[in-house]
């Protein structure tokens, strides 16, 4: 035996020797052994503490329910402690123990013999025998034996075991209660845990069987990197298993932590799993797999079609068709109606494959649907789905179901209905797998699956082998796709475009859940998906032609016979009853659709059932049916091309509507202008215009002014003809505008002699009423005088130009100005720099303009925006009449350094001009003191030169950096381009 198993045993007797022997409470025995182990314990440390060191020395914890193929070899006689609870729990076994750690010093290491007495054992063992053996086991009882108080006692063990199993049966029982394909998936994931564990043990990359960080990494390094395995389980030469796959295996290993977790309180905070660097790991490693899969790097699998999973990825329906019949191609019976069905049914609720394999018999209930737009029901079977897993029902106390609505389709080969009357027929006559079931007891036949096993009714079907029955059937038509199982949910969105469905109630079919009312207590069903599903708009009227069709009422008969006895006595159940009131009504689609079928694939098995074996049917299907069909549909018409006719004379009558619309539009236009044109002259603009003025301006000022502008026309309408002297008259006529004359645009405050500043443009339009005078305004446009408005050396006017009864605007005032100079002493600052209280007053005055006030403080006028005075006008508004007011322009350089700062700040950096407003009115804090606005204008001055300077200088080492570039000196002159 080696050393390593030597030491082994010889440490399980000396836990065995300390807990069993009269000497239990001796630690001295098991201070030694940790000691020459080098398990660090603190001195202070009783014998449990001891004990628990020691196994976890030698011991792991137990890992999983699923048996750990250990490489490494067992002792001959394995250890186990045997912790039994107050309720008679099970014994847990010790877990394998460790491969053991030879000491630093070889020579430390003792090979006792192995014998039968454990005493013996201990005392060949330390070296010692006769009496002071018994000494040494006895050592120091009374200093070292714990008081009872402290020591924990055989009950406090077995109650911390019994703790211990109760967290893991919890577990245990919280892992079962999941989905059986769940359960399927991680009794798959635990096998390749250890597999992989295995592998890892005998190559030492690690050294126990916990589930940590560093075996999670190489657990999934291990996978990125590994082929596919067939289904033998051998690998497949130039693949990679896929992100879906990394995804399962990393989630199936955490499961496996968990009930190591609950095993071991401890193993959360010595050896945590999921941290950061495995999240990251395992979502790099999925990246690289979906990339690997997109670009096609592998060596034996081609990158997927740029169509794939994408709504360019369409299927034709005729495609569909052949896929229906490649169902109803199988040669047995129970598979063909199993496929039909499930075809069916997936294209008509969107559904999935394992979506609808989860489906149960008690779930299907008939219901009346109203139609969304038409009033009118339409008889509908609903899917009450109920199975979900256990983390979506989180603490939910009551499992409400999902709807699924099947209708008759209107090609009735994809006639869900039809293939559902087909499967009863089927179970009920054929196959009888409900002869046994007591209808008066629900629970009975809750469990029957819809696509069930072929030995039990409650097993569902094979995952598997649904998928293999659909690879058959496009395998028979000769149709490839990477999507099997999902490919008529996948198409569904792209076939109810067609019929105008909105994308949000297409996503509402299918297995959904949502909210108790809505789902449970409202007929939340999106109708118009539904109507979509089975090939119709929801503003078609819903009648399936092929319903029209006479069955003989003695074909009813064939199809479960035992329906009104089974309902008779059974009203209590209303589920029961339900259910055969539905099958009753489906008798009909059944030979409806089945010799629909007939026409395209006669020989499917499904015709083998025995109500298609009856000669009548046969015979009414090869005959009558195909008659009838025809007869009722050139009788009926097709509802597409009425709704197709409909649309024609809707549109023909729109587009006359139009045409009509703007005819008259047109008219009204022409009117409209013709009308202005006539009445042009009637308008106080046109009347008394700036260019009357500068044409017969000489006239005007020898007219006698009146007080109205009715006798001022007619004085200018009747005068002698204008003398040929243009001059300008000496002394200027100047009148005052009075409250009469609103309808000119303008007029002169009351109390206000100056000419210069007291003439204001109305902001406000005329009224329509001409009794009704234009009242003034607090922001009516303060003008600048009248001579302003004409040319120097030109007559010059009585009044300002007039803009009628229409609002006066800055860029009308501005493009009637002719001696912008005049301007400064009317819209120029009125403030210095320092006068005024902030930098938002200062901005404002620039881009919104400055409130003019009188004497009582009121708010009579508004001057213009600098900042558009500027645009318009440019330097000509500031350069003075005057030379000796050459402190304009100095004024000016003073007053336009914040307000532009502020605009080229607030430009550059794409900000708003309150952000830079903030940042100068911090900049003006220094030392708790409030500098002035004078201040900071120097301030921004300095910058701004500090600017310019830089710049300059940037520019010319440029110019130098190309003379040189271009072997050219500096001092010698650049020659012209010619």
């Amino acid at each position: 035996m080696s050393i390593g198993c030597e030491s082994q045993s010889s440490a399980c007797r000396i836990l065995l020797t300390s807990r069993n022997s009269a000497r239990e409470r001796t630690k001295a025995p098991l201070v030694d052994a940790c000691a020459r182990f080098h398990v660090k314990v603190p001195k202070s440390a009783n014998l449990a503490r001891l004990r628990t060191e020691l196994v976890k020395h030698w011991c792991v914890p137990y890992s999983s329910s699923v048996p750990a193929s250990n490489p490494v070899a067992r002792p001959a006689r394995p250890c186990t402690i045997s912790d039994t609870g107050s309720d008679g729990e099970e014994d847990f076994p010790v877990a394998p123990l460790r491969r053991p750690r030879a000491p630093a010093n070889p020579s430390d290491v003792d090979t006792p013999a192995e014998e039968d007495d454990d005493e013996t054992s201990l005392l060949q063992t330390y070296g010692v025998e006769g009496a002071g053996a018994d000494e040494i086991l006895g050592y120091d009882s009374d200093s070292d034996s714990e008081d009872e108080e402290d020591t924990p006692s055989d009950e406090e063990a077995q109650h911390e075991a019994f703790k211990k199993s109760v967290r893991v049966k919890a577990v245990r029982r919280a892992e079962g209660n999941r989905r059986a394909g769940g359960l399927k998936t991680q009794k798959a994931m635990v096998k390749a845990w250890d597999e992989f564990k295995a592998m890892a043990l005998q190559q030492k990359r690690i050294k126990d069987v916990i589930v940590d960080e560093h075996s999670l990494l190489l657990f999934i390094a291990h996978n990125a990197e590994r082929e596919k395995l067939n289904r033998r389980g051998e690998p497949i030469p130039g693949t990679r298993i896929g992100a879906s796959q990394l995804k399962k295996l990393f989630f199936g290993a955490l499961r496996i932590r968990k009930e190591q977790d609950a095993a071991d309180k401890t193993l959360a905070s010595k050896r945590p799993a999921a941290t950061f660097i495995v999240w990251e790991a395992i979502k790099n490693r999925m990246d690289e797999a979906l990339e690997r899969v997109r670009n096609g790097l592998d060596e034996t699998e081609d990158a997927p079609d740029i169509r794939a999973n994408t709504f360019l990825a369409e299927v034709t329906e005729e495609q569909l068709q052949n896929i229906g019949c490649g169902f109803l191609a199988h040669r047995q019976l129970r598979l063909a109606v199993f496929g039909h069905l499930a075809w069916t049914a997936m294209n008509a609720t969107g559904n999935r494959g394992d979506d609808f394999r989860s489906l149960k018999l008690a779930e299907l209930q008939p219901y009346s649907m109203q139609h969304p737009v038409h009033n009118m029901k339409i008889f509908a079977v609903l899917g009450l789905q109920g199975e979900e897993k256990a983390g979506k029902r989180g603490m939910r106390t009551v499992v409400n179901p999902s709807y699924s609505t099947f209708i008759a389709n209107k090609n009735p080969q994809m006639c869900p209905l039809g293939a559902f009357a087909i499967y009863h027929h089927y179970i009920h006559d054929e196959k009888a797998i409900t002869k046994n079931v007591d209808w008066l007891r629900n629970s009975s036949w809750r469990d029957i699956r819809i696509l069930h096993g072929p030995k039990s009714p409650a097993t569902p079907y094979n995952e598997q082998n649904f998928y293999n029955l659909i690879c058959r059937a496009y395998l028979a038509v000769g149709f490839t796709t990477r999507l099997k199982a999902h490919l008529a949910r996948h198409m569904l969105g792209y076939r109810q475009e067609e019929q105008r469905v909105d994308s949000n109630d297409t996503a509402k079919l299918g297995w959904k859940r949502g909210q108790t009312y809505f789902d449970t207590y409202a007929p939340a069903l999106p109708r118009k998906a539904i109507l979509g599903g089975a090939g119709y708009q929801a503003t078609e009227i819903y009648e399936p032609t092929w319903q029209k069709v006479h069955v003989p009422p003695h074909f009813l008969r064939l199809v479960c016979p035992m329906a009104e006895e089974i309902r008779s006595g059974k009203s209590h159940l209303s589920g029961a009853d339900k259910y055969w009131e539905m099958i009753i009504e489906l008798r009909p689609y059944l030979f409806q659709c089945g010799a629909a079928i007939y026409q395209k694939c006669p020989k499917s098995a499904i015709f083998r059932l025995p109500a298609f074996t009856d000669p009548d049917v046969l015979h009414w299907m090869k005959t009558t049916f195909p008659t009838q069909l025809i007869s009722v549909q050139a009788t009926a018409g097709s509802p597409t091309d009425l709704a197709l006719i409909q649309n024609q004379i809707l549109q023909q009558s729109l587009e006359n509507m139009y045409t009509m619309l703007r005819t008259q539009e047109k008219t009204i236009r022409d009117l409209t202008k013709m009308l202005e044109r006539r009445t042009a002259a009637l308008s106080p603009t046109q009347g008394f215009s700036d260019t009357t003025y500068h044409r017969q301006g000489a006239s005007l000022a020898r007219i006698y002014v009146h007080s109205t502008y009715s006798y001022l026309f007619a004085a200018q309408r009747f005068s002698s003809p204008p003398p040929t002297s243009t001059a300008a008259p000496s002394t200027p006529v100047v009148i005052h505008l009075n409250g009469n004359m609103e309808q000119t645009g303008t007029y002169h405050l009351s109390d206000d002699n100056d000419a210069n500043n007291s003439i204001r443009g109305f902001v406000n339009s005329s009224p329509k009423s001409p009794d009704v005078p234009r009242a003034p305004t607090q922001v009516d446009l303060v003008l600048p005088p009248t001579e302003a408005f004409f040319a120097p050396g030109a007559p010059r006017g009585i009044v300002p130009p007039l803009f009628g009864q229409k609002s006066a605007r800055w860029p009308d005032v501005f493009a009637l100005i002719r001696q912008p100079k005049m301007c400064w002493a009317v819209w120029g600052p009125s403030k210095t720099v320092d006068k005024f209280n902030d930098v938002r007053e200062f901005w404002t005055t620039y881009v919104d303009g400055e409130p003019v006030y009188n004497d009582a403080g009121v708010q009579t006028g508004m001057k213009p925006p600098l900042q558009l005075v500027e645009q318009y006008l440019q330097a000509s508004w500031r350069t003075p009449e005057d030379p000796k007011r050459a402190g304009i322009a100095k004024q000016w350089e003073r007053y336009r350094e914040i307000p532009q700062w502020i605009h080229k700040h607030s430009t550059s950096r794409g900000v708003s001009p309150a952000v830079i407003i903030a940042e100068l009115e911090a900049v003006r804090e220094v030392n708790g003191v409030r500098k002035g606005l004078n201040w900071l204008r120097i301030e921004l001055e300095k910058k701004r030169k500090e600017g310019a300077v830089a710049v300059t200088s940037f520019r010319r080492l440029n110019d130098v950096s190309l003379n040189v570039m271009f072997c050219r000196p500096t001092s010698q002159p650049r020659r012209r381009l010619h």
